[in-house]
């Protein structure tokens, strides 16, 4: 991580993730009339591209203390189908694929996120020559969409959509790095991020803690090149609906390998690139399972 001083840092970030897999077992159908019915047991599958573009903006202050600005904006990508797993006859399958639509439907969804305003504060040289601390703080926006509550519309039969761009409330962020030489071309690094909504937004809808941990090791490599590799541990909690209580989707933990190349272009000018592997994911919700697909981004940093 560069911190070295400068006036102003415009960062653009891309990343896609393709074959992100879920689904769940169901018995509901819906008649003509929408009225629900139990038909034989099926399965909703549900796959995903997800792509993810974020502009962001860094004023340095003074050498201690800057400020920041990130625009998020997201693509995501989704195919829906019903497996049948027992003998449907012809009507129970249109009850069947009926009730899927309302929940799971092959459509393309994108939009910006929640933005995110960060005041930032550098210290060098804490507890060892060389070290550089930095602590985070600011709110995260609601300028993502939202969706009104899915258990709700799909016990009435409704039409629905789970997949939200933001929390639709003003929450807390928090980060941190600490990062110290250990050696002439090598260093350590430790960096947590954490988002903490408060309240429920206009539609009874208030999202997850969410918690992110990464421990790092950065190489060094040439004059030009570094790279960093470390394990991200991410823990997102339950989210809940004021009307229908905990969503049951909600609440997982998954810890993926990364690896990222930087490469100095020019003194004021990187680019990077980078790719994280998951190896273990667990939930605590009753929902939904998915896979997170592995990842890989782009990154360009121009300070001037």
């Amino acid at each position: 991580m560069d911190q070295s001083i400068f006036p102003w840092r415009l960062g653009i970030d891309y990343s896609f993730s393709n074959g992100i897999k879920g689904g769940h077992l169901s018995n509901d159908g819906l008649t003509e009339s929408f009225e629900k019915i139990l038909v034989p047991t099926h399965r909703h599958d549900v796959e995903m591209d997800l792509k993810r573009v974020s502009v962001s903006l860094l004023k340095s202050i003074n050498e201690e203390w800057d400020i920041g600005l990130m625009v998020p904006y997201y693509w995501k990508s989704q195919e829906a189908s019903i497996s049948f797993l027992e003998p449907f006859s012809s009507i129970q399958k249109d009850y069947a694929e009926r009730s899927g639509y309302i929940h799971h439907r092959s459509e393309n969804y994108e939009g910006i996120g929640d933005i995110e305003l960060l005041a930032g504060y550098k210290r060098r040289d804490l507890i060892k020559t060389g070290s550089i601390l930095r602590v985070g703080f600011g709110l995260a926006l609601p300028t993502g969409e939202t969706e009104d509550d899915p258990w709700e519309l799909g016990d009435m039969g409704e039409k629905h959509l789970h997949i939200q761009f933001g929390n639709g409330t003003l929450d807390p962020i928090f980060n941190f790095y600490y990062g110290f030489p250990l050696f002439e071309k090598i260093a350590l690094g430790l960096y947590a991020k954490t988002r903490l909504p408060l309240y429920h937004n206009n539609k009874g809808y208030r999202g997850a803690v969410e918690l992110a941990v990464s421990p790092m090791i950065n190489w060094s490599v040439t004059e030009k090149v570094s790279a960093s590799a470390g394990i991200v541990l991410e823990r997102y909690g339950r989210s809940d609906w004021e009307m229908s209580g905990t969503d049951p989707n909600s609440g997982f933990f998954h810890a993926s390998a990364s690896l990222n190349l930087s490469y100095a272009a020019s003194e004021k000018l990187d680019i990077g690139l980078g790719i994280t592997k998951p190896f273990h994911q667990s939930f605590f919700g009753d929902g939904e399972n998915f896979d997170i697909a592995p990842s890989v981004s782009f990154s360009i940093r121009k300070s001037f």
